[in-house]
């Protein structure tokens, strides 16, 4: 009877320790955004009013709509340069494991460092970007100050940062393909596209998905990088949610509302990773 207990004696202070930091903040969250609030005092039941606040008085769905847009044009980019990079990793180059180490970098840096890095890339004075495409004829004062541009600024930063997480699953997932598979497909006479498109994918797309899901959720919850760069600036046209959740519970101290914008990001993420789900399991079928 020990013997078999003792396995979860080890599992159950961890599982603790996941249920305080994870689900006593969300029951936190949950229960002040249906209250009024004091900064930090809870007040009385106020239904929806929070909700509606946030979304009436605040742009809650504008925010969610520069969230989606931020989201998506990280993905657009992240996933397309990761699997790339590992598909060259996997190769035998030289120097590879070098490679592999640089390329890690930027996962590395916090948030802080990265927004702090592509603030000075991006600098109308001094930046190397507003130089060059000033070179080609497009004169902006700086790409973070224009609101054309922050947005896609912001995009390319946020996937600098995140490419590294799609990478290292992609190369994990390719090293467990069977060297005899491979070989097949060559001897196929099939084209590096068609190899990769018909034989390498469905092979790592279970991990790819994964990789998915975790830079949807990574990006959404962005707020240290967004804060540094833009602040949400200029003209907020990157004030997106999880940015607006700071703000109104560290500037405005509003935490009711924070609460609510904090609620509704969870909800999107939540609904995101049941359609990614969802979509895994209908290719399996």
């Amino acid at each position: 009877m020990g013997v078999r207990l003792q396995p979860y004696l080890f599992f159950y202070p961890s599982l603790l320790l996941v249920a305080a930091v994870s689900f006593v903040p969300l029951f936190y969250a949950v229960r002040q955004s249906f209250h009024a609030a004091d900064y930090l005092q809870t007040g009385a039941f106020v239904g929806f009013a929070n909700y509606i606040a946030l979304f009436t008085t605040g742009g809650g769905l504008t925010n969610t709509g520069r969230s989606i847009v931020f989201v998506l044009g990280t993905l657009a980019l992240t996933m397309p340069l990761g699997i790339g990079l590992a598909l060259l990793l996997n190769q035998d180059i030289k120097y590879r494991g070098f490679f592999r180490t640089v390329l890690m970098i930027p996962w590395i840096v916090s948030q802080l460092v990265t927004g702090l890095l592509w603030m000075w890339l991006y600098d109308g004075r001094v930046g190397p970007v507003a130089h060059a495409l000033s070179q080609i004829g497009i004169k902006i004062s700086g790409p973070l100050t224009d609101t054309s541009w922050a947005m896609a600024s912001l995009i390319v930063a946020n996937t600098w940062h995140s490419y590294p997480l799609v990478m290292v699953f992609t190369l994990a997932a390719l090293q467990t393909i069977p060297p005899e598979v491979r070989e097949a497909s060559r001897i196929d006479a099939a084209s590096s596209w068609r190899r990769f498109l018909h034989v390498t994918l469905p092979l790592i797309r279970n991990t790819v998905m994964v990789a998915l899901v975790l830079t949807t959720l990574h990006t959404f919850n962005t707020v240290t990088t967004v804060l540094i760069m833009t602040g949400g600036g200029p003209a907020e046209v990157t004030d997106v949610l999880a940015l607006r959740v700071f703000k109104e519970g560290f500037t405005f101290y509003r935490m009711e509302v924070a609460s609510a914008a904090a609620v509704l990001i969870f909800g999107l993420n939540i609904a995101f990773s049941i359609a990614y789900i969802r979509v895994l399991r209908s290719d399996r079928a």
